[in-house]
């Protein structure tokens, strides 16, 4: 009977901590001042009421996910240099040709209306059809650029902050799907220890013991169970002296597994075709990625007309064709977006992002996998000792009055 006792008491217990650690996501109950002032307010405690621990600390959280996904899994270099030039070039090029045929006539329109207007059919289009010639070149050139310096154009830690924060519970999934498995292990070797937890004290109380030294027991009993659970988790050969042959905790032998979890919810949510064009066109960086393709789009234009410049500035005057390849570069720059949205699903496919972080979160060497996603169970690990000794002790209360 003690030993059923102890079980459901440990499962209750260690379930319902888990649970506690991601649940609610937003504050339940009355916030008290009082409480913030107290400092309780970092274990979770704003006032009558609860909010999980990592949703309440999800700005911390936000910082590890950040860290790790930008400096351990996805350096930028690496990933922006998967992308084939030529491939995503080719995909580029018709939308590009498209947005060539419309800077050709609304440029020309805009300002030499009358020009342009006058000019036979037959010459509008091969003009046409000589700019549409030279996009290939054009889209190349720039891909090769980004990738020489993709820092410069594109940075991977505000889209990550952004994303993570626009999301505000965004990284308290990410998390919890990387500790699923973990979980469920703790929630397993919880029944293990109050089955003996719960033996335990029936056979301590054939002694004859006092009911203070029973409690005391179960005190302790459930608080060493609970420490040798997160122990048994996160034991590692390589942790210091102590060596139990070949054993290795649940959290190395599941690697790969929890490397999948963390990857997919990383990938589908935060790291997304999607927020990386978005980040690019339209991050703190974008202004550089608007210079580079000003500035090929500039150097093809003057490239293409070096044998009638002189007659095309007589014609046009210098301030205009200096507005002319402005404005055309603008226009290209603004369609730069729309274009690489068309191209996600081979962006997607060049830059394998959930298969490159399953890959490199499931190959990190041992401690630096532990250093990468522990931090989300280490700032709480504390409880765990203290929540055995309560289901140890109520445990022992309740053998008390029952026998």
């Amino acid at each position: 009977m003690t030993a059923l006792l102890g079980v459901a008491l440990a499962w209750f217990f260690q379930a319902a901590a888990l649970w506690l650690m991601f649940n609610p996501k937003e504050f339940k109950g009355w916030r008290i001042p009082l409480f913030r002032k107290l400092g309780l307010h970092q274990l979770g405690l704003e006032g009558v009421g609860w909010q999980g621990l990592v949703p309440h600390q999800k700005s911390v959280m936000a910082e590890i996910a950040v860290r790790l996904m930008t400096h351990k899994l996805l350096p930028l270099d690496e990933m922006i240099k998967r992308i084939p030039a030529q491939g995503l070039s080719d995909r580029l090029t018709p939308p590009m040709q498209e947005t060539a045929d419309q800077v050709c006539r609304e440029v020309m329109l805009k300002h030499k209306p009358t020009l342009w207007e006058s000019l036979p059919s037959f010459l509008q289009n091969s003009i046409i059809f000589r700019i549409r010639g030279v996009v290939p070149d054009v889209a190349k050139q720039i891909i090769l650029d980004l990738q020489k310096k993709p820092a410069y154009y594109l940075s991977l830690k505000t889209l990550v902050l952004d994303v993570v924060t626009s999301k505000p519970f965004l990284v308290v999934d990410l998390f919890k799907s990387a500790g699923k498995d973990p979980m469920i292990y703790l929630i397993r070797f919880s029944l293990v220890a109050g089955l003996v937890v719960g033996l335990l004290l029936a056979g301590s109380s054939l002694f004859g013991l006092q009911w203070y030294w029973l409690v005391l027991l179960g005190m302790v009993a459930g608080a060493i169970a609970n420490e040798l659970a997160l122990e048994s988790l996160f034991f590692h050969p390589d942790h210091g002296t102590v060596r139990l042959g070949k054993f290795t905790g649940f959290f190395f032998r599941d690697q790969k597994h929890i490397a999948e979890l963390f990857a997919q919810t990383a990938a589908h949510e935060v790291i997304t075709t999607e927020n990386i064009v978005l980040a690019l066109c339209r991050g703190p960086n974008a202004k550089n990625l608007s210079a580079l393709i000003d500035y090929h789009v500039q150097r093809v234009m003057d490239l293409e007309s070096s044998g009638v410049k002189p007659l095309l500035i007589a014609v046009l005057g210098a301030e205009q064709w200096v507005a002319i390849k402005r404005d055309a570069a603008k226009i290209f720059a603004s369609k730069l977006e729309t274009h690489l949205m068309a191209a996600r699903v081979y962006l997607h496919d060049a830059l394998r992002i959930e298969e490159v972080i399953v890959e490199r979160l499931s190959t990190l060497p041992a401690m630096e996998f532990e250093k990468a996603l522990r931090p989300v169970f280490s700032r709480y690990e504390w409880m765990m000792p203290l929540i055995g000794a309560v289901w140890g002790a109520i445990l022992a209360g309740l053998m008390l009055i029952l026998l």
